[in-house]
């Protein structure tokens, strides 16, 4: 008789022990599943990061020619504000910007028409020479 209670107990605790192993098999599965869930979605913010990154340089770039179209109708603006007879410094007066911006401007920039060009630079290149000089210095 005391087989049998021995033999009962260790049957008990042989059922208690596959139980826990069980839950704990249960548990570890759960947390593999979500463990992979996990790594899905860092792969899933990865993949995004990226091509947001390769959109924004499309971006960029657009906005970069954009950018230099802009600034080179500008430049051309002021190329024939110089070249219809305004000094450098009645120039950089009218839109703000330094004289040294203009003079720079007016140097670089080829003209869109070059006989005018020519002539605004040929007959206020005197008159710009002082005038730079005294529009510097009220600058300044």
């Amino acid at each position: 008789m005391a087989e049998l209670r021995k033999s009962a107990r260790q049957t008990d605790a042989r059922r208690r022990a596959r139980e826990k192993a069980a839950q704990f098999r249960e548990l570890q599965d759960t947390l593999e599943q979500l463990a992979t869930d996990y790594f899905v979605a860092m792969d899933s913010i990865e993949e995004t990061n990226e091509e947001v990154e390769r959109e924004l340089a499309k971006l960029r770039e657009r906005a970069e020619k954009q950018s230099q179209k802009s600034r080179d109708e500008a430049d051309r603006v002021i190329v024939r504000m110089v070249g219809a007879g305004a000094s450098v410094s009645e120039v950089a007066a009218r839109l703000g910007v330094q004289v040294r911006d203009v003079r720079r401007v007016a140097k670089a920039t080829p003209a869109e028409d070059s006989s005018s060009a020519s002539r605004g630079h040929g007959a206020s290149g005197d008159e710009t020479t002082g005038e730079d000089g005294a529009g510097e210095q009220d600058a300044a």
